[in-house]
């Protein structure tokens, strides 16, 4: 048997340490908006909405080839549902990473249950969720990161 040459994955805690570090910018009419875990969203327009990416899924590096497609599909997806939502640009770095930059969407409107169920169809770890009072949290997708089941809050 021979030793494994993938490289290690992160731990939860180093992806969780990752996720508080990213700002996920909204592109709005009027200019950009950017989105912190735990901080109030600035605008209302984005209360309550939710943020999905395709990009890695379950946190395993695919190729920019891979990530474009899925991105696509992603936004096939989401054009597809009929609600109003915009697009977003994710940047931070992580365990593995320097810097890292990741597009999504953000969608608008109560459509918590919706937008977990995309991160799960493209196998993310978990979305984040900007509740009616403006408060970014994440929200896990993936059963077992961070402790929790699809559709339960990740602590931070």
């Amino acid at each position: 048997m021979t030793p494994s040459t993938a490289p290690a994955l992160p731990s939860d805690a180093e992806l969780l340490e990752a996720y508080r570090s990213t700002v996920w910018t909204v592109e709005m009419p009027a200019g950009t908006l950017d989105v912190r875990l735990g901080s109030p969203a600035a605008d209302a327009q984005l209360r309550p909405s939710g943020i999905v990416t395709a990009y890695n899924p379950a946190s395993i590096a695919r190729t920019p080839d891979e990530n474009r497609a899925a991105d696509q599909e992603l936004m096939r997806h989401v054009r597809s549902l009929g609600v109003p939502f915009r697009r977003t640009m994710a940047a931070g770095s992580g365990p593995g990473a320097e810097q890292w930059e990741e597009p999504g969407f953000l969608l608008l409107g109560d459509v918590r249950p919706l937008l977990v169920e995309l991160g799960l169809v493209f196998g993310q770890n978990a979305v984040v969720w900007v509740d009616g009072g403006g408060t970014a949290s994440l929200v896990c997708t993936r059963a077992g990161f961070a402790g929790r089941l699809p559709g339960q809050k990740i602590d931070l």
